[in-house]
């Protein structure tokens, strides 16, 4: 899952317009928009920038992406088979930076369209949870700790953006970003179901393993549409800060 690869790949002077240079700046890999390898230069850049900011860089005031850190996260309850009301807090996202690769970018620069596929070996999803609804015919409710495991993930990315001026520089903005989930695998481990009773708690993590590929199919769309809102707000706290032609200079 490069939820944060793109836009990382193009941080790398971040901080250089107001004197402030980061002390990994140098070892950013730099793509120009006249570079006739441009989608393979963002490939590149995009994997090495996750694997340089992967514990943070306080100069440029960026907290660690591996693990990543998400306040919370509200997923409605669907339809279907699966009806679940799921509610996530003190998320953490472990695994963003492990065996990743990026390929197949595609870059349209006058319609600021980006897009890429990334793998990764493992991603784990760890947060405080509530849940209450039902999977097949049977109700589930609980809260406690969860840990969603996604196994050899590929992940497709699009994201859209706009430009727009501020202080009489040009800068960008993103106004959508897309992805698509498809893991090889998903493993699912919700503690303290049914208020703690052991047996049912065992039972229902059982029958979740048992069909989560039915699971995650039937709740990928609400949780792609949530995560896509989260990618699109980390990007523009960089985006937004850093003027266009320092993300992407022309020469």
């Amino acid at each position: 899952m490069k939820i944060v690869g793109i836009f990382l790949g193009w941080s790398r002077g971040f901080g250089a317009g107001d004197g402030k240079v980061s002390e990994r700046a140098s070892n950013f890999k730099i793509c120009k928009q006249n570079d006739p390898n441009l989608e393979e230069c963002f490939a590149e850049a995009s994997k090495q920038a996750i694997n340089l900011m992967a514990p943070g860089l306080k100069s440029l005031r960026l907290l660690p992406i591996d693990p990543l850190s998400v306040d919370s996260v509200s997923i409605g309850e669907g339809g279907g088979a699966v009806s679940l009301k799921q509610e996530y807090r003190n998320i953490k996202l472990y695994g963003l930076s492990k065996g990743l690769e990026v390929s197949d970018y595609k870059v349209d620069l006058p319609n600021l369209v980006f897009k890429s596929m990334s793998f990764n070996p493992q991603v784990d999803f760890v947060a405080d949870y509530t849940v209450d609804g039902k999977v097949l015919v049977l109700p589930i409710r609980g809260h406690g700790r969860s840990n969603i495991t996604m196994l050899n993930l590929k992940t497709q990315n699009t994201f859209y953006g706009e430009k727009f001026e501020k202080d009489g520089e040009t800068y960008m903005r993103i106004t959508k970003y897309n992805v698509k989930f498809n893991p090889e695998k998903v493993l699912l481990k919700f503690e303290n179901l049914f208020g703690g009773d052991k047996f049912l708690s065992n039972q229902m993590n059982t029958f979740l393993n048992e069909n989560a590929d039915l699971l995650f199919k039937e709740l990928q769309a609400s949780y792609e549409e949530t995560f896509g809102l989260v990618f699109a707000q980390m990007a523009n706290e960089i985006f937004t800060r850093v003027p266009f032609n320092k993300i992407l200079p022309e020469s």
